[in-house]
Order: C-alpha cells, then sequence, then structure tokens
C-alpha cells in the first residue's frame, strides 16, 4: 500500500508541471515564433493616398445604426463580458441615441478581470479583448460632455479601462511563454492608449509615462517585429479582427513611431488581402485558431468586412452586404485610417494579370494566387503539423459570379477529406495543380469537352480548362479565341496525359514541373522554363510575382 501511494504522489509531482505545461502551450501561449528575416520581394508596398473618401456611407450608417439597437447586459465578475456590449455602446454614442440609458449604464459596471490569455493560473483573463473595444469610447468622446457624461467619463478611467502603468509584457500571465499575437496587442495598445490620455490629460505619475516606463519601447519593438516578421496570425479566425481594431485604435489614437508601426502593418495586411481576394471573397489559408474543419463562406471574412467599409466610403453605389463581423466593421466605420489607393484599386478591379507569392514566415504556408480581372486562383496553403496552427483551404477559383459558398466555386483538393494530409500549394501564372478531384459547382457546363478535358467559359476570350480524375486535378486559364482553339492548344502542347502527374506546358509557354507529393513546407511547383524555383516556405518574401 505505502508502495502504491510513493507511485501516486510521484506521478502527481511529475504530472502536474507537464499539465501546465500542456495546458499553456495548446490553449494560451499561442505566442509569435521567429525564423529568418523576410525579403521583402519585388512588390512594392502601396503607400500613397490621394482617394478622396466621403465622410459617411450608407454601409457606415448602417453598421452605426445596427449596434444603436443592441442591447446592454450588467457584467459578473469573472466571468466574460459579451463582446456586444462595448460595441452598443459606441453605436449608440456614435449615433447620439440611447445618451442618458448608456451612461447609466456604463456608471453600474466595473472590470471582470485582467488582461492575457485565460488558463488554469489565470481564470479572470481575456478582460483586453474589453479594454481595447473600450478605448475608443474614451478617445472618441472624451472632450464630448453631452454624451459622455463627465462623472461616466471619471468612472470609465478609473473602473473600466484598468489594463494601465508600466509593465508590457509579452507572455502569458504567470508563465515565461508568450502569449498569443491578438492578446498582446489588445492588451498592450490599451495600456499604452490609457496612459498616454492620462498624461495628456494632467497626470504626471511616472508609472504613466510611457516614454519611461517600458510601455512605448516594448510595444514598439513588438510592432516593428510584426512588420518585419510578417503577421504571425496572419488572416486569423476570428482573431485578426481583434488584432486588426487594435492597430486601428494605435493608428487612430497613438503618436509617434507606434503609430507609424501600427499604420505599416495595416498596409501590409491589407495589400495582401487586395492581391488575393476578388470582389470580396476571400479564402485564404489561416494560423489560429486551429480546427478540423473550417467555414465554407467565401465572404464576409473579418478582413473583408473592412475593405468593404472602405470601398464603401470611396462609392457609396457599390452592392455591398455585410451579413457577419459587423463588430469588427464598426472599427472601420469609426475610425480615421483608410488604405492606398493601389490596396483600393487592386481590391475593387484587378487592372491586368498577375501572380504573387506572399510569404508568412516561420512554420507556416504561403499565400500564392494567379488572377486577371474576370477571375482568381487562390492556394489553398499547406498545415505543417498541429503545433503549426495552420488550417489550409482548398485551391479556389473565384469568378465574376454570385457566389457565396466554396461549393458554389470550381475548386480541388487532396488526397482525401484530412487537410492536414493536403500540399494545396500548386498555383502559378494561370495554372493550379492538385492531388485531387476538381469540384465542378452545379449549373456550370462546360462549352466543349475533348480528350477528357472540359472547358469553360470565364468571359470573353478566357476560358477554364479543367482535367479531373482521381489524385490529379488541373485547373487551367487559357485564351484563346473559342472554347475549340483552347482545347487544340492544350493538346498540342501536351500529347502525353500520363505527364499530367509531372509536367505540363501551358499554351501561354510556361513549362511547369511540380510534386504533387511535395513535403508540406515546399511549394509543390518545382521549376518554370527548367529553371528550379525557390521552394521553401519559411524563405518566401513577403510580395513576388508580377503584377
Amino acid at each position: 500500500m505505502k508502495k502504491k501511494w510513493i507511485i501516486f504522489i510521484v506521478t502527481i509531482v511529475l504530472g502536474l508541471p507537464l499539465l501546465l505545461y500542456a495546458s499553456i502551450s495548446f490553449f494560451a501561449g499561442a505566442g509569435r515564433k521567429i525564423g529568418d528575416l523576410l525579403p521583402k520581394g519585388n512588390i512594392e508596398i502601396p503607400l500613397k493616398r490621394t482617394i478622396q473618401y466621403k465622410n459617411t456611407s450608407q454601409i457606415q450608417e448602417e453598421i452605426i445604426d445596427y449596434w444603436s439597437k443592441g442591447k446592454v447586459t450588467d457584467w459578473v465578475d469573472g466571468e466574460k463580458i459579451n463582446l456586444k456590449n462595448p460595441r452598443t455602446v459606441l453605436g449608440c454614442l456614435l449615433a447620439g441615441k440611447r445618451v442618458e440609458e448608456i451612461n447609466q449604464y456604463l456608471l453600474k459596471q466595473k472590470a471582470t478581470g485582467r488582461e492575457g490569455s485565460r488558463w488554469l493560473l489565470n481564470p479572470k483573463g481575456g478582460y483586453d479583448f474589453n479594454a481595447m473595444a473600450f478605448t475608443p469610447v474614451l478617445f472618441l468622446f472624451g472632450d464630448k460632455p453631452e454624451l459622455l457624461y463627465p462623472e461616466t467619463k471619471k468612472h470609465l478611467v478609473n473602473n473600466i479601462l484598468t489594463i494601465e502603468g508600466d509593465g508590457f509584457t509579452r507572455n502569458v500571465p504567470f508563465t515565461g511563454f508568450q502569449d498569443s499575437e491578438n492578446h498582446v496587442l489588445m492588451a498592450e495598445s490599451a495600456r499604452y492608449l490609457k496612459n498616454q490620455w492620462l498624461r495628456e490629460n494632467g497626470n504626471k505619475s511616472p508609472e504613466y509615462d510611457n516614454k519611461n516606463n517600458g510601455v512605448e519601447a516594448g510595444l514598439k519593438e513588438y510592432l516593428k517585429e510584426i512588420y518585419t516578421y510578417g503577421v504571425y496570425e496572419f488572416n486569423s479566425d476570428p482573431y485578426l479582427g481583434y488584432t486588426y481594431s487594435s492597430l486601428l485604435n494605435l493608428n487612430a489614437f497613438a503618436t509617434g513611431e507606434v503609430q507609424e508601426f501600427a499604420t505599416k502593418i495595416l498596409d501590409i495586411i491589407n495589400w495582401q488581402y487586395a492581391l488575393n481576394s476578388y470582389k470580396f471573397k476571400h479564402f485564404p489559408p489561416y494560423r489560429r485558431l486551429f480546427k478540423d474543419s473550417f467555414s465554407k463562406e467565401i465572404v464576409s471574412d473579418y478582413h473583408s468586412v473592412m475593405l468593404m467599409v472602405w470601398a464603401s466610403l470611396q462609392n457609396d453605389s457599390l452592392k455591398i452586404d455585410i451579413t457577419q463581423g459587423k463588430h469588427v466593421a464598426l472599427w472601420a466605420a469609426m475610425l480615421p485610417y483608410r488604405p492606398a489607393d493601389k490596396v483600393m484599386e487592386w481590391t475593387l478591379n484587378k487592372p491586368n494579370a498577375y501572380f504573387v507569392k506572399m510569404g508568412h514566415g516561420y512554420n507556416s504556408c504561403p499565400e500564392i494566387c494567379s488572377g486577371d480581372k474576370s477571375y482568381l486562383l487562390s492556394a489553398g496553403g499547406s498545415n505543417q503539423g498541429r503545433r503549426s496552427m495552420i488550417v489550409n483551404k482548398p485551391t479556389v477559383l473565384f469568378l465574376d459570379d454570385n457566389s457565396q459558398t466554396l461549393i458554389e466555386t470550381f475548386h480541388a483538393y487532396g488526397p482525401g477529406e484530412d487537410f492536414m494530409k493536403w500540399n494545396n500549394t500548386g498555383v502559378y501564372e494561370d495554372f493550379a495543380c492538385t492531388k485531387g478531384v476538381v469540384h465542378i459547382p452545379e449549373g456550370k457546363i462546360a462549352s466543349l469537352t475533348s480528350d477528357e478535358w472540359q472547358i469553360f467559359t470565364i468571359s470573353e476570350g478566357i476560358y477554364l480548362a479543367v482535367f479531373s480524375e482521381k489524385e490529379l486535378g488541373l485547373m487551367v486559364i487559357v485564351r484563346a479565341k473559342s472554347s475549340e482553339d483552347a482545347a487544340s492548344a492544350i493538346r498540342q502542347n501536351n500529347t502525353d496525359k500520363n505527364l499530367y502527374h509531372t509536367q505540363f506546358k501551358h499554351p501561354n509557354g510556361n513549362f511547369i514541373e511540380y510534386d504533387l507529393d511535395s513535403p508540406k513546407d515546399t511549394w509543390v511547383i518545382k521549376s518554370v522554363n527548367n529553371k528550379p524555383v525557390n521552394r521553401q516556405f519559411d524563405q518566401l518574401p513577403f510580395f513576388e510575382g508580377n503584377i
């Protein structure tokens, strides 16, 4: 019996640290991991801004009106605050509605937790979601006593925006592990801006002096790291929305280099979106939240809704419908950041044919796309193990149609249904290959079938050629006078279909060699016109290709 107790105690003593480590690593500690420095590549990030945006649009007004009608609920100590609460407060104050009710509501609430990821030793974590969201209330309405009453403002500063002072940290509370990118940005942007507001309003306490308390230096270094190595939680579902909102707060309210780096990061991720989206259809691979499956929606992700708002402020006649993501779209609707001219141009209308690879750095996968005015081929990516937290997708062809979900698109993936086994990076100029069949959406009828190829009309002079069999799918964009000419050009250049598993001579002149069984960290394309290409994901530049 004594021996059993000794074994039990030893198991607990040894097992508890392992349990804590697992808890932090897999649930809280999804922090940035840095590999080699990413080269910038040969495509510049647009910065020029000359577009004269309107002050309001129907979409902007609809978003604010939506939140002004929301319900607010009281906060319970230790429980997460409903994320709708701060957005309803903002919507009401932006619209000038329910002002007395909102002020009385805020006066009854107090912070219910602390910053950082929730885990065993930080059970009240996650308050940064709300501190970040309430920060604009102070800056937008702090000098408008008719909307935010003086006593309410005082209560907001003292009892709601409680992440303040020195103590910048990247770590999960009570650990030495880095917290996730969105938590760090939400918490530390809220801290920085609260300190800044206090100093600007007469509080000279050293703990609120960002320049000397370590907060400005820490936040600036963190933002510089993201700018240099890339957003770690790129395209994240759902966390990009909170990273985005934090950066927009800093762009709107911060000063100096902190503001500059936040703006630069926004410019990068918006340029990525512009190149790898088509008429607000956006279906890229992403890092976090890791799931065993992925959403099949191809519109209205958290990034798309931002661009939808800005597009409406440029042209209010655009047909835009924001069905989800209104809590994120509110930040685009109420804060001053606007994308560069070229970002809006490429988001709304692709000026010409192009091909781009966009690297995302360490233990990641790139975004690869090829497009023109009437289509976009978007590669699905590749998972490098559960700890990479990459959720890759099928390779998708977006067209100028009304498709809203994956099943309504031409797409391909494989082998099998388990995305962790896919390497869907086989995209080059007007060409995509996967180790799986091509899904042809219902209602799409081939204009010609020839030698196992199906030819579909995309637009005048542009055709899609599909070859599909078990463990081999090809989608080829061909420019020709007719379907017959497109099929003929493919046949003349590729006389032996047995070679389709490894190579293809495109009618546009490119000879493409590929490996459908490529390792999960390697681009499927091996060489173009007998010249080997850089295939290692970690080494791919931010933006490289032809536009």
